[in-house]
């Protein structure tokens, strides 16, 4: 009895261990799940903790504002003009959001697309003056002058103190030669904000345009005291510089440009064109190929490198770029130089193909019928080819 007795109890123990076991298992399991889904690292497995949902924080239109305002400080237009769209979107009806991206888009070289943008402001309200003058520039860029001058004066009606409207004023005068009213504007946009960039620079833009290079560079120059960070400004200060013959000089501005746009086509352009000037041709092969990179519609990249391989010989790749220039100068209404079709003839003449080599010399007598050098040249080029002009 004793034995029999105390062999119950004993099996009765064991399976109150086993209903605790169990329980334990449970119990631990639970915790062991409620600890992964809370993300705190127990875990049983090799499984990673759920991420617990972060707060996505909305930035408001004048906070985009602000930092369009910094990026443009920068000299980084195009990071500027996406925090002028993102403002848009969350503001779609200010025609001002507009004005200010398009205003940017034209210093990008993108006139058309800034066109739009500004007709976009207009749209929401006629009578916005920022709007007008900076149509007014879009459409300058594009050579449309007279239109320009429309949307300057326009402008100024709407707002006889609006320093920008002078600015672009002086500018769209200037490119319709009437360079004495563009600087007299210039002036009266400085009178009515002295620390106007762009009154500044289209100040110095008439003095580049009159042949004074000097003044140019020197107004050019307190532009940037005013923002060092100016891609197209610094591009025009160095445009001045190779125009006077301080090439190295002017290297130094494009640089400058690129430093702070390393995506500007125009600088890489131009900084091609300088080393090509001095002869420096592996380092304006590079600038030239970046520029195309970046902008293979840029017809002037395509015109200075054809003059490349030309200059060393590689009639054939000359004779490639200068097609692609004329092709793209259809598209984008860009004419081409009487020099142009010259060395286009010259390329296509050296590398056996007089008949297309007659019409581009013929072309370039066309643009510069006056021009003493161009017959010269054109005539060399038809007596190589047994041709009569």
């Amino acid at each position: 009895m004793y034995i029999g007795s105390r062999r119950r109890r004993k099996r009765g123990s064991g399976f109150a261990w086993l209903i605790l076991f169990l329980l334990g298992a449970v119990l631990i399991g639970g915790y062991a799940l409620v600890q992964q889904r809370l993300g705190n690292g127990f875990s049983l497995s090799a499984q990673e903790p759920t991420p617990i949902p972060s707060v996505t924080v909305t930035r408001s239109v004048e906070n985009f504002v602000a930092l369009a305002e910094e990026a443009y400080k920068k000299g980084d237009y195009r990071s500027a003009i996406g925090f002028y769209e993102q403002a848009i979107r969350r503001r779609p009806n200010d025609a001002i959001l507009y004005a200010q991206a398009a205003r940017l888009m034209v210093f990008l070289g993108q006139a058309p697309k800034a066109e739009q943008r500004a007709l976009k402001a207009l749209q929401l309200d006629p009578n916005n003056a920022p709007a007008h003058a900076v149509l007014c520039m879009a459409v300058d860029w594009q050579g449309r002058y007279a239109e320009g001058l429309q949307h300057c004066q326009t402008a100024i009606q709407l707002d006889p103190k609006s320093s920008m409207a002078y600015a672009y004023l002086a500018e769209v005068q200037t490119d319709g030669g009437d360079i004495l009213s563009g600087r007299a504007s210039a002036q009266q946009a400085l009178e009515l904000d002295p620390k106007n960039e762009d009154a500044m620079r289209n100040l110095a833009y008439t003095y580049e345009q009159s042949g004074d290079y000097g003044e140019a560079i020197y107004n050019y120059e307190k532009t940037l005291e005013l923002n060092p960070n100016m891609p197209h400004v610094l591009i025009s200060t160095g445009r001045c510089y190779v125009t006077l013959g301080q090439v190295p000089k002017g290297i130094l501005y494009f640089k400058r440009a690129i430093d702070v746009d390393p995506q500007n086509a125009e600088a890489h352009d131009r900084l091609g064109g300088a080393y090509f000037a001095i002869g420096e041709y592996d380092q304006a092969r590079i600038a030239l190929d970046k520029a195309i990179e970046l902008d293979p519609m840029r017809v002037t990249a395509f015109t200075r490198r054809g003059l490349l391989n030309f200059q060393v010989k590689r009639y054939e790749m000359a004779v490639t770029d200068y097609t692609r220039a004329i092709t793209t100068s259809s598209i984008v209404s860009y004419t081409l130089s009487a020099f142009d079709y010259l060395y286009y003839g010259f390329a296509l003449q050296w590398s056996g193909d007089c008949d297309n080599a007659i019409q581009a010399f013929n072309q370039a007598t066309a643009l510069a019928p006056e021009n003493d050098e161009i017959k010269e040249n054109v005539a060399v080029g038809f007596q190589r080819c047994n041709r009569q002009p």
